[in-house]
């Protein structure tokens, strides 16, 4: 009965921090990114629009000075085909830059991202702490995100190795 009191015990705790972890994302109507009530930078759209031709994100600090820049960029992945793309299927895909940082981060992206798909992804990743950029989480995020769409592109686009024997 002890061990089936403490297992209870201890599943109830675990439970109590992940519910106290769930964070609460939303973008106010002036872009404010909010999280958990808390303002904790600005997000300004440009483009995004049903065939627009360009489609960024630019996260701002309290202060006005930039954080991160997030571009949609895309590409007609030719691995992956279908009936209805037989030349192969339009990929999106989200580049976030970070300022101080040389290295970028891509991500998959909806052909019609909003500001909160974007905080989300932030909060989620832990990318601001204290409301100024996690070099950490940041560092973390690159790692595991890498170039992998625009690396599968080159790979795709690079003229075949011709080799020639005598």
């Amino acid at each position: 009965m002890k061990k089936a009191i403490l297992t209870l015990a201890i599943l109830l705790a675990i439970c109590t921090v992940c519910v106290a972890q769930r964070q609460k994302v939303t973008v106010g109507k002036d872009g404010e990114m909010i999280v958990n009530g808390d303002t904790v930078a600005y997000i300004e759209k440009e483009g995004c629009k049903l065939l627009s031709a360009t489609c960024r994100f630019i996260v701002i600090d309290l202060n006005d000075d930039m954080l991160i820049t997030v571009t949609q960029q895309s590409f007609t992945d030719r691995e992956r085909t279908s009936p209805e793309f037989p030349d192969g299927t339009p990929t999106a895909y989200m580049v976030f830059s970070f300022r101080g940082y040389d290295e970028v981060a891509e991500t998959d992206s909806p052909f019609a991202p909003k500001e909160e798909s974007v905080a989300k992804l932030i909060a989620r990743w832990h990318l601001l702490k204290d409301k100024k950029l996690d070099p950490e989480a940041v560092q973390q995020f690159i790692t595991a995100n890498g170039r992998k769409f625009s690396d599968k592109e080159r790979r795709q686009n690079q003229p075949p190795t011709i080799i020639i024997q005598q």
